[in-house]
């Protein structure tokens, strides 16, 4: 397959070079990922300024561009103009920190797969703990990804956590719901620059595998030490929100 591996951690983040080491020994992969960290930039797009592009060397990559856009840009600007020839799987990851329940909202990681997604390119976003080991992890999901369907299996994208625990220790893989919980603490130390200026400073991130949670879930699996998979829509309708109330305007 032509894999387009993006990510929102960086170009030179270790979670993307393990994962394009590990992929480009039995496919064909192109890397479009930001030049700097753009955690938790969710799905904003650069639409009134340019994209710069800069060739850089990825092991394991046959052509990797470091863009200044956000990763949903990254994702766009791969499909659409960077990669060399038709993309068959576009690739998230591999972020650090788990990616589950309300907090997916936020993630660059999933929005750049999203973004692919909307393109119409089949797309998985990857994460695992804070604490995890890329190169393990990069090990899990080549074995899961050389298991997949991706034309059958992934419908629009899938979004898989790895727990931070060595192949071995991996207690199976299970298709989940995403959670219902918002796994960032909303605590903001207030600090106070040296001219004098007030700042605030978010605190106390969590990694989302808190224990405690069921097994139905994408928070209990990892939680549990298993390797979830979420399969997601861009559709936010509510489906149960509607009523029968009419209104006369």
């Amino acid at each position: 397959m032509h894999i387009l591996l993006v990510n929102d951690d960086g170009i030179g983040a270790p979670g993307l070079r393990a994962l394009a080491q590990v992929l480009g020994e039995s496919h064909t992969v192109t890397v479009s990922a930001p030049m700097e960290e753009r955690s938790a930039v969710g799905h904003g797009l650069t639409v009134r300024m340019p994209l710069f592009t800069e060739k850089r060397e990825v092991p394991g990559a046959k052509a990797a561009y470091a863009v200044s856009g956000t990763p949903a840009d990254c994702a766009r600007l791969g499909v659409l103009s960077l990669a060399e020839g038709p993309v068959d799987l576009v690739v998230s990851g591999i972020n650090r920190g788990l990616n589950v329940a309300m907090d997916m909202l936020y993630s660059g990681t999933v929005s750049a797969a999203m973004e692919a997604a909307m393109l119409g390119k089949r797309s998985i976003a990857v994460s695992t703990q804070w604490d995890g080991e890329f190169d393990k992890a990069a090990q899990v999901f080549a074995r899961l990804l050389g298991q997949l369907d991706v034309e059958n299996d992934i419908d629009f994208m899938l979004n898989v956590n790895i727990p931070a625990l060595p192949g071995q220790e991996i207690k199976g893989v299970r298709w989940v719901p995403a959670g219902r919980t918002h796994l960032w603490a909303d605590t903001y130390e207030h600090r106070q620059a040296p001219d004098g200026r007030d700042y605030y400073w978010l605190k106390n991130i969590q990694d989302g595998a808190t224990p405690g949670y069921g097994m139905d879930t994408d928070i209990g699996c990892t939680a549990n030490g298993y390797v979830s998979l979420t399969p997601l829509v861009f559709d936010l309708t509510d489906s149960e929100g509607f009523r029968d109330k009419e209104f006369c305007l």
